[in-house]
């Protein structure tokens, strides 16, 4: 609506046309840029975009280093650039991508007004960086929730890969839309083949990857194994459960991949086979990205000599090529190792789709126009159009790049090289370029800076912190998804998802109770619903609608108009859930239709509990509704001495005033000072011991970013300080 366009910034160039064609079929002038399209018609593109005629340009962060876009947004700036899967730019996150570091430059030398960043895994410490990089300090954060009520999470210990097997095969007998994600792609070779299922990673080819993507999305009940390059821009609503073989190197990643599973709000099981042994393929997968500091200044020299021997002074050699430079190392090792070199400006990579090959015509360029005049082919159009723009220069080989031959022959990218394949050796010789990225070795005055090397190693222990935290997600006793959300840093205020094993086990299943005045009319507004839907809907839907959650599919489906939305709003969701799963094991709701999909129906003991007040058994405990209540904000104080030794003097804030945990913290301090004969404020001062009981944190990453707690106290002490706050938290719920 507003002047001039805005560029959206994706990672995923597969989605790009499905959001576009979504875009026009609204009526909205939106294009993208990538390599599937032909260089004359991205020029066609960028000249719409100059002249108003697209208001919404979708390009990947790699296009940013290319000249002719660089010319576009140096002339004529967006307006606005929003960054999607913005996590990619934060080496913090759980996928940092390079050519997201561009970004925040660009943004700063274009002058672009307003800036964007959206994702879904993103803890307090990404945040922060995200806003660094961007170089946009005052950019104002929005958080919306993390709670999933719908998805119910487990985690199966599993020594063996014997008994992994048998946890999957178990669970393939109640068959239904599964995605099983592996750490290796031998892993996903092996359960694709042991349970005849799709597999899916990055060693297929695209034919394979895309076959295999069309299955999962139209087959009514596939299953697929795959490592983590599938999954990003999937959205297949009705995925009814997400198994992971392996543990995922970190929670963000965990979050994000189960979260694939229930996004139509039905009901759906995240489950995690866990075995330590899993731990050690990820602190493998860490060290061959997180090189060493000595394979990094190796490589630069031998890159240096590489480049001084060569004639356009480019180094043009594979990864594996280049580790054959470097003794015993391997391969990722180095590409990890260049990601550093050029992220710190040793050197400078160019994208392949500017490397040039050699191209040369090997029959009479008259006879070969004439021959091919009517263009009435992709073949034919090649060659008559090549002849035409170059002429005689084709009779000697010629330098050219992909993108200049689609700019000459108006074709894409995939078809020049599927013509230059079929006319190599019949009336063409050619001799493909350089399929990595040609790496120079920039020359500035002064040279580099040092490269940050403890800054390297702060970021390796960062990742096997990540890693613990995993650890510690399996171990936890506490509900599953409350301890997933905290990890991000939402405010729980005492809330689990009344799903997940932990919730659903122990005791609980032993409850059976009376249900109160207030429940009995819960349930009979709950049965009037499902009553009413007639069967169309499953527990996810009715239990939005009655807690008048206004979510897209709701509004879009009209369902916030219906005369039951909102109707138990005083409720949270997964409460809502909990009363219509305990009706189902009582036989008042059914699922009804295809097992497949679940969909929820009344049965004949519903109808009549409907008309008759008979009384209702619930097998869980009551649910206590909260009322509103206005959080007060603390009154500023001055930061404590970190040699503070007054150990008896209380700080004056509101909130620790009213927080027992304050005073269990402090004598948790004495009794270890006691027994060491310490100094208590060398324990932890009481700023720290506030901090703790304020934000109390579960975790040792919640932990680290409390001021006074460093790598070594995290270690030693602080566990038990984490155990003292996890018992207070459990005695609260």
């Amino acid at each position: 609506m507003r002047p001039g366009y805005g560029i959206i910034v994706s990672p995923l160039i597969s989605l790009m046309k499905d959001k576009v064609d979504a875009l026009r079929a609204k009526g909205l002038p939106a294009a993208f840029i990538n390599s599937t399209i032909s260089m004359s018609e991205q020029q066609r593109i960028l000249s719409d975009v100059a002249i108003g005629e697209v208001k919404l340009l979708y390009v990947a962060p790699e296009r940013f280093g290319m000249s002719a876009f660089q010319s576009l947004i140096e002339h004529q700036a967006p307006s606005v650039m929003i960054i999607d899967e913005a996590h990619c730019i934060s080496q913090w996150g759980h996928d940092f991508r390079p050519s997201y570091l561009r970004l925040g430059d660009t943004i700063r030398q274009c002058g672009i007004e307003q800036v964007c960043a959206f994702t879904a895994t993103a803890t307090l410490q990404v945040r922060e960086d995200i806003i660094k990089q961007l170089q946009r300090p005052e950019m104002v954060l929005h958080a919306a929730g993390f709670k999933r009520p719908n998805l119910a999470f487990s985690v199966l210990h599993c020594n063996t890969n014997q008994q992994k097997s048998a946890a999957i095969r178990k669970l393939m007998k109640n068959p239904c839309p599964t995605i099983i994600y592996a750490s290796t792609r031998k892993a996903v070779e092996q359960i694709a083949s042991e349970f005849q299922c799709i597999p899916y990673h990055a060693g297929m080819s695209d034919e394979e990857r895309t076959k295999a993507q069309n299955s999962f999305m139209n087959d009514a009940c596939p299953i697929l194994v795959a490592t983590n390059a599938f999954g990003m821009g999937i959205d297949r609503a009705d995925v009814r459960r997400v198994v992971h073989y392996n543990i995922p190197g970190s929670l963000e990643a965990y979050y994000q991949e189960a979260g694939r599973a229930g996004r139509d709000g039905e009901a759906a099981e995240c489950i995690l086979l866990y075995s330590y042994s899993d731990r050690y393929v990820h602190e493998f997968l860490i060290d061959l990205s997180n090189p060493p500091e000595k394979l990094i200044k190796e490589l630069y020299a031998v890159l240096r000599e590489l480049a001084g021997k060569s004639e356009n002074e480019l180094v043009e050699l594979s990864h594996g090529t280049l580790a054959n430079y470097i003794s015993g190392k391997k391969e990722s090792q180095v590409g990890s190792a260049l990601h550093i070199l050029e992220k710190n400006h040793y050197i400078s990579r160019d994208f392949s789709q500017t490397n040039e090959g050699k191209l040369r015509f090997l029959d009479s360029l008259k006879y070969l126009k004439e021959a091919n005049c009517a263009q009435k082919t992709q073949r034919s159009r090649f060659v008559f159009r090549c002849i035409e723009h170059y002429g005689a220069k084709l009779l000697s080989p010629m330098s050219c790049s992909y993108g200049q031959l689609c700019s000459v022959a108006g074709l894409n990218i995939d078809q020049i090289k599927r013509v230059l394949r079929a006319l190599d050796g019949e009336c063409i010789e050619w001799q493909a370029p350089f399929a990595g990225r040609a790496i120079k070795i920039v020359e500035e005055e002064g040279g580099p800076a040092p490269i940050d090397f403890e800054a390297l190693k702060t970021k390796r222990d960062f990742e096997i912190a990540r890693l613990d935290e995993v650890i510690s997600y399996t171990s936890s006793n506490t509900c599953r998804q409350a301890f997933l959300i905290s990890y991000f840093g939402e405010d729980l205020n005492g809330w689990s998802c009344k799903n997940c094993d932990h919730c659903q086990g122990g005791s609980k299943h032993d409850i059976k109770r009376e249900a109160s005045i207030d429940e009995r009319e819960i349930i009979r507004t709950i049965l009037k619903t499902v009553k009413d839907f007639g069967g169309r809907f499953g527990q996810g839907k009715i239990s939005q609608v009655l807690a008048g959650a206004k979510r897209v599919e709701i509004v879009n489906w009209g369902l916030d108009r219906n005369v039951n939305f909102g109707a138990l709003k005083h409720l949270k969701q997964n409460n809502i859930l909990m009363f219509m799963k305990s009706l189902g094991k009582s036989g008042h709701l059914e699922r009804v239709g295809d097992p497949k999909y679940p969909r929820v129906g009344i049965t004949y003991p519903g109808m009549k509990a409907l008309q008759d007040s008979e009384e209702m058994i619930l097998d869980f405990s009551e649910v206590k509704v909260k009322k509103t209540t206005v959080k007060r904000t603390p009154k500023p104080r001055n930061e404590y001495s970190n040699f503070d030794a007054a150990d008896d003097i209380r700080g004056n804030d509101d909130e620790i005033a009213d927080n027992d945990l304050y005073d269990r913290l402090r004598t948790l301090r004495k009794e270890i000072g006691d027994a060491g004969n310490v100094p208590l404020y060398q324990i932890l001062t009481n700023a720290t011991l506030e901090e703790l009981s304020k934000k109390t944190p579960v975790t040792t990453a919640e932990a680290l970013k409390i001021k006074g707690i460093g790598p070594s106290k995290i270690k030693t002490i602080v566990p038990r300080f984490l155990a003292e706050i996890k018992n207070w938290r459990e005695e609260l719920d």
